[in-house]
């Protein structure tokens, strides 16, 4: 009995050690696909974070959201991802990343042409004028879209549907507050031109919501 004990389990290792944590792959196999994770995710969130950090200041009437909730539901998704819970292959990994890019790129884009109308907050200047340009002839959130677009990317990036489905869920709850707060304070402050605007277009997808 003791020697077929030793093949099942060596005489060293206690039940909690048998388990071979190396059958476990980790999150990013390779140090280019952790160099090319943490890379990306930097360059994205340094300009935004750099640019609230230097936009705080009250210039208008405004309202809170949660907006916020967005940044907890990538910290929960990386957490969740570097757990390995809900894993997917790592093919999902280079397809996630361009998901990322592109839909940062989507809401960079858009948010530039707001020029100096751009907020951190739902916020309407004294000044506010409606920009119906660019993506904006079409849909009312294109920056929303592209930020859903991007979390999605993050959630494939890191190999698992949990995560995915985690951070899709804190991105729901926040864009979905923020979009009622933004077209409630809109329609309050600029009246019947917002309500215009709205009849035209479609909120985050082009003809169909």
């Amino acid at each position: 009995m003791s020697a077929v004990r030793t093949r099942l389990r060596p005489p060293d290792q206690s039940p909690a050690t048998w388990w071979d944590h190396r059958s476990v792959r980790p999150v990013f196999p390779s140090l280019t696909d952790g160099v090319v994770f943490w890379g990306v995710l930097a360059l994205a969130l340094a300009p935004v974070l750099l640019w609230f950090a230097r936009h705080r200041e009250v210039r208008g009437q405004r309202r809170r959201d949660l907006m916020p909730l967005i940044f907890l539901g990538m910290i929960s998704a990386i957490a969740t991802g570097y757990a390995r819970v809900g894993a997917l292959p790592h093919w999902v990994f280079y397809p996630g990343e361009t998901l990322f890019v592109v839909g940062a790129a989507f809401t960079g884009w858009s948010y530039s042409r707001l020029g100096h109308y751009l907020s951190l907050y739902a916020e309407v200047l004294p000044d506010h004028q409606l920009i119906e340009d660019g993506p904006y002839r079409y849909i009312r959130h294109p920056g929303y879209l592209g930020a859903g677009v991007a979390v999605t990317g993050l959630g494939l990036a890191l190999q698992s549907w949990v995560a995915v489905v985690v951070i899709l869920v804190f991105a729901a709850v926040a864009l979905a507050n923020r979009i009622r707060v933004e077209e409630d304070l809109m329609t309050a402050e600029i009246g019947d031109r917002y309500v215009d605007y709205k009849a035209r277009t479609k909120r985050m997808i082009p003809f169909i919501w």
